[in-house]
């Protein structure tokens, strides 16, 4: 299979990015030398040359025949805002859709971050901390949605 060729029926967007991120987090975990990781590098580089094809191919063209130049430059304002705080690293287990994955990706993207500056991984001190301030952020956000009684 061509580096650049995803075989298969398409499927959606949430789908193929959950396979990305799936697939980064398994090759994170390999070791180097492992002929495995070329080739989850290979579908995952596969699967994000589609990605890209869609998205400019597909849904760019559609939100340029649907909104105005303004909204257009406001919508990216709010995408590069949601870009620099997002984790940069794939977290297969935490929900793709809202209240999930804003929720959980405010400490992932600190842990991620932190990571990304030290050059590996954040010891497991660091790590449990952020797992306990992502679970009690999780648990402020679930409660405070949770409707009131009224008197």
């Amino acid at each position: 299979m061509a580096a650049s060729t995803v075989r298969g029926p398409r499927r959606s967007g949430a789908h193929e990015h959950q396979e990305i991120n799936d697939l980064v987090a398994e090759v994170e975990r390999m070791p180097q030398g492992d002929p495995v990781r070329e080739e989850r590098i290979e579908r995952a580089f596969g699967l994000i040359r589609q990605d890209i094809r869609d998205e400019e191919d597909l849904l760019l063209p559609r939100l340029q025949e649907t909104m105005d130049a303004a909204r257009l430059r406001r919508l990216g304002a709010v995408w590069e805002a949601a870009r620099l705080t997002a984790p940069t690293h794939p977290h297969p287990v935490v929900p793709r859709r809202p209240p999930g994955n804003a929720v959980l990706g405010v400490p992932l993207s600190g842990y991620d971050r932190s990571r990304d500056l030290l050059g590996g991984t954040v010891g497991h001190g660091a790590r449990r901390l952020l797992a306990w301030a992502a679970g009690l952020l999780f648990a402020a956000f679930t409660a405070a949605r949770r409707p009131r009684k009224r008197s």
